[in-house]
């Protein structure tokens, strides 16, 4: 599983990302500790804030000791060095201020029995801080070995036979920065919600609880986008080729990154399904419980398999065997010319268009009764149907995933395409309100929405009309 760095850049790629991705999922449970009131799970994020800034240290020490390897490599700037270690001197400084602040109010509460709302506030600021300076850190340390980034789209790129791109139209690199962005969330939100989740399982604490399964639903939600970036800039970066990235590299990166995909939407939906239940019996299953945590754990491996081999695609100082060598030795190609059959393609997009009919007649029942239509039912009525709606999402991540191997490059460079992508992500946590909400689920049969939920509604609407519309403009923007 290569979970054991073999070398100070390895630990240094590792573990710095936890404080920069990890602090905003760890803020996520903090906002929802104070708004609820929840004790233990105020705690338990005060502990893990002051443990992210107990890996300042080896976030330091592991940076120092990569600085020598990675500046010897060609074209790194030491410009991009200098600019990445002050703003990280910055972040950690702070990082550490804000575990301190949580660590003394952590001690102080144990001893007074009660928090005080000033400290809470004051650790969440300091936290933001931290949050912006990672930011500014992260994005200065991914452009040193990543210099694809400041390419722009080469003319007379070379184009697979038989396409309808332009010449001289490239995959734009835009799409391997967002993936290099992207792809922590999932990884780092499922190991951040997988502790909250232990934890809320062993102190019986159904906050945290609630709290956890929604981080694995909008992980599940991530995993779309993550795996569309990956797939787009697998062209950004070799076509043209580019010197040191291989393509057998790249498609066995792709096969784990599928298998991943996949687990992520399973675990996503039976916590979403668990989430929904929970509104009917107000208690959670044990037995539901403990397979999200089984589905969780199988994910994660294969996250961490996934993350090695991407990062082995660009980072040669990482590298500790052998690349392979025969890009068509994956299962990916080979579902790209599966696919590429008619008898296999029309069935998927088949399947796809019916998804949207479910996903768009759900979307439409629960819009209509928060505007005020159907006022003669109660919420918890329309409430019934969402898994229509969330087995229609099922079946287009599946199928669409799949349609995508076939052409990916004709659809990541339609202009419809990334739109399509953000508003599905817009549109999958928008939902995730309709589930939550204790203000909408108690909307008695004739009573309005909340205001609230009218606007998270028009929001979801837009959002689905606008992946509809995208889908069907991809063949021709």
């Amino acid at each position: 599983m290569h979970v054991i760095p073999e070398s100070w850049a390895h630990l240094h790629i590792l573990v710095s990302l936890f404080p920069l991705v990890g602090l905003l999922f760890v803020l996520g449970f903090y906002v929802a500790s104070i708004v609820t009131n929840n004790d233990g799970l105020k705690r338990i994020c005060l502990l893990v804030v002051v443990g992210l800034g107990v890996l300042s240290i080896p976030i330091y020490i592991s940076g120092m000791n990569s600085i020598m390897p990675v500046s010897a490599r060609e074209g790194v700037s030491e410009g991009l060095i200098n600019a990445h270690y002050n703003w990280s001197l910055y972040a950690l400084l702070v990082l550490l201020l804000a575990a301190g602040a949580a660590g003394y109010e952590w001690m102080r509460s144990s001893q007074v029995g009660r928090f005080s709302a000033n400290a809470l506030h004051l650790i969440l600021g300091i936290s933001l801080i931290t949050l912006f300076l990672m930011i500014l850190s992260g994005e200065s340390g991914w452009e040193i070995n990543h210099q694809e980034l400041g390419l722009s789209t080469a003319a007379g790129v070379n184009l697979p036979s038989g396409s309808d791109i332009p010449e001289g139209q490239g995959t734009p690199q835009a799409w391997s920065h967002f993936h290099i962005i992207l792809n922590h969330f999932p990884s780092i939100g499922l190991v951040i919600g997988l502790f909250f989740f232990v934890v809320a399982l062993l102190t019986d604490n159904d906050g945290m609880k609630r709290a956890s399964l929604v981080v694995f639903t909008i992980c599940g939600v991530l995993g779309v986008p993550t795996y569309v970036t990956g797939a787009s800039s697998m062209w950004a970066l070799t076509d043209p080729p580019m010197d040191n990235i291989s393509q057998a590299a790249i498609n066995a990166h792709r096969d784990m990154a599928l298998w991943t995909l996949f687990a992520l939407a399973a675990t996503g939906v039976v916590a979403w399904v668990e989430l929904w239940r929970y509104r009917y019996l107000n208690r959670f299953s044990s037995t539901t419980l403990y397979v999200v945590l089984g589905f969780a754990i199988v994910t994660l491996g294969l996250i961490a398999e996934a993350g090695h081999r991407g990062g082995q695609i660009n980072h040669p100082e990482i590298r500790t065997e052998p690349l392979p060598t025969d890009p068509a030795a994956f299962l990916s190609p080979a579902i790209e010319l599966a696919i590429n059959d008619v008898q296999w393609f029309v069935p998927w997009q088949t399947l796809h268009f019916f998804g949207y009919c479910l996903i768009f007649g759900t979307v439409a029942a629960v819009v209509l009764r928060v505007f005020g239509f159907w006022k003669s039912m109660p919420f918890s009525a329309i409430h019934r149907i969402l898994p229509l709606g969330v087995m229609g999402v099922v079946m287009n991540v599946f199928t669409g995933m799949l349609m995508l191997l076939a052409d990916t490059f004709r659809y990541v460079n339609s202009g419809a395409f990334p739109p399509k992508m953000a508003f599905i992500v817009i549109g999958a946590c928008a939902v995730l309100y309709f589930s939550l909400s204790d203000k909408l689920w108690n909307t008695k049969a004739g009573e309005e929405a909340p205001m609230t939920a009218k606007w998270v509604a028009a929001i979801t609407l837009l959002a689905w009309t606008g992946v509809i519309a995208g889908g069907r403009l991809i063949p021709y923007v």
